[in-house]
């Protein structure tokens, strides 16, 4: 069964009120220096590629692109969270989060929000947004996936714990799995996903608008999506170096927050090398953490830390082809700028292509200085899934 649109099947989501772009710590469990880094991630295509959209001869924008920023504000009143600035591109959108991130394309979006945000509550809103705007009725994929939390028992529904999320999930998409990856003692990584249904590349059903560009005249292959390719690295790091997490402090409380103090951010850290021709948005809070947006071409990456000793934390995620650097160089990267004393990788990357899995599994090698304590690989419809976990040497 497909995953259908329509009011009729879709839990009911309230607004709420945004947050302020200063930093707001928890201190609902009796600590006014914790915060909740680890991110939900909500990635939703509903459409395997932009070439499937009816193109609007009057617009460059389509899609989901096309959607005004009010309709988003609403949404991310839902998640608790508000834009603070975008940048953009031909390809994407990108929006920097009081809580993270959001990266909307013209068929999929990207949604990762930290804290005690409530991401999940606001897809009957994105699916409702999706159909009645873009004649988006149908879901192709969806991914949802998050690392173990710090501080489980503050989050609200349906965030209490995994099951609480898988259940929610499965009313609203079909063909969906859900999965723990890594050990349930120490670290882990939890992944929900859905299998895209079997009518995609059906031409006789109104309802999907799916059409070919007219530059595209081959037939998507579900065993083979070399015209599919997706790549998605991420990089979750805790127990930071406090000498290092410094940089992300306020130096100034007047001058130095916002796009300013990101900037500073960027140049002290050596953040902006990463990708130096990416273009890039980042941003410093008050009294501290730092978000930031790159865009390259049609990819992007994102960078959100939380500095605090009692609760330390960076992520980084990409969907940049490797041609711009391999797993490892990135990870060597982060690694001399936050020196954690944990972190996880995960490669998540569709199947075919002439994917070399062993090169997919040797991405995450030994790193200088930590003991790799798992490396597993997995094996979804359509994606490969390599996720290693470390820990410093001699800790």
């Amino acid at each position: 069964m497909d995953t259908l649109i329509c009011k009729d099947n879709l839990p009911s989501s309230s607004t709420s009120t945004t947050t302020t772009s200063d930093r707001t710590l928890d201190s609902s469990n009796g600590s006014s220096e914790s915060f909740e880094g680890p991110e939900k991630l909500l990635e939703i295509w509903f459409e395997p590629s932009p070439n499937y959209i009816i193109k609007d001869n009057s617009s460059t924008n389509i899609g989901l692109r096309s959607i005004e920023r009010g309709i988003w504000d609403d949404m991310l009143n839902i998640v608790k969270c508000k834009i603070i600035n975008m940048i953009e591109n031909d390809h994407v959108d990108a929006y920097l989060l009081s809580e993270s991130s959001m990266f909307v394309y013209q068929h999929k979006i990207i949604l990762k929000t930290c804290g005690t945000t409530t991401l999940l509550a606001a897809i009957p809103r994105l699916l409702k947004i999706a159909s009645e705007h873009c004649q988006f009725h149908k879901v192709w994929r969806a991914f949802y996936s998050r690392k173990s939390f710090m501080f489980p028992e503050r989050q609200s529904h349906p965030h209490n714990n995994w099951k609480d999320e898988v259940a929610y999930l499965e009313q609203l998409f079909d063909n969906g799995s859900a999965y723990t990856v890594g050990r349930i003692n120490g670290d882990h990584w939890f992944l929900y996903l859905t299998s895209p249904p079997n009518d995609i590349t059906s031409e006789d059903d109104s309802s999907q608008l799916r059409h070919r560009a007219a530059s595209s005249s081959t037939d998507v292959d579900m065993e083979n999506q070399c015209d599919l390719d997706d790549q998605t690295v991420e990089v979750l790091m805790t127990e930071l170096n406090p000498k290092m997490m410094k940089k992300f402090y306020c130096e100034n409380m007047d001058n130095d927050s916002g796009t300013e103090g990101g900037a500073r951010v960027d140049r002290e850290t050596g953040l902006k090398n990463l990708y130096p021709s990416a273009k890039l948005d980042s941003f410093l809070f008050k009294p501290c953490g730092y978000s930031a947006n790159g865009l390259l071409e049609d990819s992007y990456f994102t960078i959100h830390v939380t500095p605090e000793l009692s609760c330390s934390y960076a992520s980084f995620e990409t969907n940049i082809p490797l041609a711009h650097g391999t797993i490892s160089e990135i990870i060597h990267q982060l690694i001399a700028i936050f020196e954690p004393g944990k972190f996880i990788v995960t490669v998540f990357k569709t199947q075919g292509c002439n994917v070399d899995k062993k090169h997919l599994v040797n991405s995450l090698s030994n790193v200088t200085g930590y003991v790799r304590k798992d490396r597993i690989l997995y094996d979804f419809d359509g994606y490969d899934l390599v996720f290693g976990n470390f820990e410093k040497r001699n800790k």
